[in-house]
């Protein structure tokens, strides 16, 4: 069925299903199909999806129109862009459900997303909202997050963004949860309101989080409820990114920190507003302006909140400023085992097909291409011959110790494991028995007592080479 723009009462007539899924499109044309089939492929079946059109320039609502067949979907075409939170609002007005599911067309659920999540809520009445497990579509080993925190200044970031799912500490509890995949009970809405229209993007779902804790309910994270997600494919399409991040920053402390601590942020806000690099430090000053021009609907936020309670300031990460940028950078890799071999120098350029994640920048050392490893990092390899040696050209901090795990790509049991440790001079090869039939195979470098750069990397080993013979 097709809806045009006005409160539906197709579900009268029987019982409304318990989730509704709502999913924001925005030319969305290449990918919005493989979103919508992962969603009819769900285990849990008692839903309906919400298809939100937010007036795209391409065929994407018509794609979306060749699913009104299958019973559970119809499409709501907004009359103009509206944002993320107004896309948001216009499929509430639409919801029949009980629970509230979002996903963005460029998120693919797992065929267990929506029950993982659902049990999720159902195991506490005090759960409010479930923050589901991300993973980025371009490398299905390394999560997107898995809900998110903020600190004193109001910075958010994804819990475990950018880390190997081997390696993530998950949270039970987070500040928020993800807006891809994020399940809310309809009560939350109820109770506190809509999204806030003015958030235009970024911070959405951070302040609604914000208002789940402080309805007095919490967010929990659904360890087995899991989305791959193709990030950011719709903020490619806007040109001020920056100053609409800061905007929704500021709006949120604005909104909700403490009486109490707002002057102390706000003298904050002011020594990092000096330190800023010049071409930042426009965008702010923008964004602080913008805010200025809306203070009171934040003045009428504030006091539709005075009765709840407000345990954000406990549940924030303890520290100012902004968040490092100093981890590797994984989504730059882009693991293709088809033009992997035996062989896999880390000079920047022929290695990317290879790297799986956990690896820095490359660097020359005189003559000698490397990258530096983190804790953790992994390459691929694919033999197509067997091999009895594998050899790495490595350097590092003296006296240090780090582990060499060579495995079946997908497996879980080593074929190789070696503890080596660093040379005394700048470069050394070692050569480790590795009797492997040909196949594809994971080397895994593990580094328990790394060390902090003066850029604040933590580094591990020092790669140039690492070849199967």
């Amino acid at each position: 069925m097709h809806i045009d723009q006005a409160p539906s009462k197709r579900y009268s007539q029987y019982a409304a299903p318990r989730v509704s899924v709502i999913v924001l499109n925005f030319n969305g044309a290449n990918i919005l199909a493989k979103c919508l089939d992962h969603l009819l492929a769900q285990r849990y079946q008692d839903f309906e999806i919400l298809v939100i059109d937010n007036h795209s320039a391409d065929d994407s609502a018509a794609i979306a129109e060749r699913y009104l067949g299958c019973g559970k979907l119809s499409v709501v075409r907004a009359a103009r862009n509206l944002g993320i939170s107004g896309g948001r609002n216009l499929g509430l007005l639409y919801a029949q459900g009980r629970v509230i599911a979002f996903i963005d067309n460029d998120g693919y659920a797992a065929p267990d997303w929506l029950a993982e999540a659902i049990a999720r809520l159902d195991s506490d009445p005090r759960i409010g909202a479930v923050a589901p497990v991300v993973f980025f579509q371009r490398n299905k080993a390394i999560l997107n997050g898995a809900g998110g925190v903020m600190n004193y200044q109001g910075y958010g970031r994804d819990w475990c963004f950018d880390t190997p799912y081997e390696f993530a500490q998950l949270r039970d509890r987070v500040l928020y949860p993800m807006g891809c995949g994020m399940v809310i009970r309809r009560e939350i809405f109820e109770r506190t309101g809509g999204f806030d229209p003015r958030l235009v993007r970024y911070f959405d779902d951070t302040e609604l989080g914000i208002r789940v804790w402080r309805a007095g309910m919490q967010v929990a994270v659904a360890p087995c409820s899991w989305v791959d997600h193709e990030f950011n494919y719709s903020g490619n399409f806007l040109a001020n990114r920056a100053q609409l991040f800061e905007q929704a920053r500021l709006r949120v402390a604005l909104k909700h920190y403490p009486a109490l601590r707002l002057p102390r942020w706000l003298w904050r806000e002011f020594s990092l507003l000096r330190r800023l690099d010049r071409t930042i430090r426009p965008i702010v000053l923008r964004a602080w302006l913008w805010n200025l021009c809306h203070l009171p609907s934040v003045v009428r936020a504030r006091l539709s909140f005075i009765s709840m309670s407000n345990p954000l300031w406990e549940l924030m990460e303890p520290f100012w400023g902004q968040y490092g940028t100093t981890a590797p950078v994984n989504l730059e890799n882009r693991p293709d085992l088809t033009r992997a071999g035996a062989t896999l120098n880390l000079d920047g350029e022929s290695d990317m097909h290879q790297l799986n994640f956990g690896w820095y920048r490359s660097e020359r050392d005189e003559s000698t291409s490397f990258r530096w490893s983190s804790t953790h990092a992994s390459a691929l390899f694919r033999l197509r011959q067997p091999a009895v040696t594998c050899t790495l050209v490595f350097g590092g901090s003296s006296g240090r110790k780090a582990r060499l795990v060579i495995r079946g790509l997908g497996g879980a049991q080593a074929c190789v494991d070696e503890i080596f440790e660093m040379p005394e001079i700048r470069w050394a090869s070692r050569r480790f028995r590795a009797h492997l039939p040909a196949g594809d195979y994971e080397v895994l470098l593990r580094c328990d007592d790394d060390f902090v750069d003066k850029s604040g990397r933590r580094l591990g080993v020092a790669v140039s080479s690492i070849r199967f013979d």
